[in-house]
């Protein structure tokens, strides 16, 4: 994740809102390889998996029009 410019701070909460949710999709899209070591360890690795793709799906949800 790369830091941008900074952004117009007279924009819409729809944006900044928006940006945050952006940020945050791309945080539980990025691999965490002690977390997928440990739910490998604890045989729990697929559910947790299953468990980052529900989240993704509801993060969709969230985006604001």
């Amino acid at each position: 994740m790369k830091d941008q410019n900074n952004i117009y701070e007279k924009e819409s909460d729809k944006d900044k809102w928006n940006r945050g949710l952006d940020l945050f999709t791309e945080s539980v899209l990025s691999p965490d390889p002690k977390l997928r070591q440990c739910a490998r360890n604890q045989y729990c690795f697929d559910e947790l998996m299953s468990i980052r793709d529900n989240i993704l799906e509801h993060l969709k949800t969230l985006r604001r029009h």
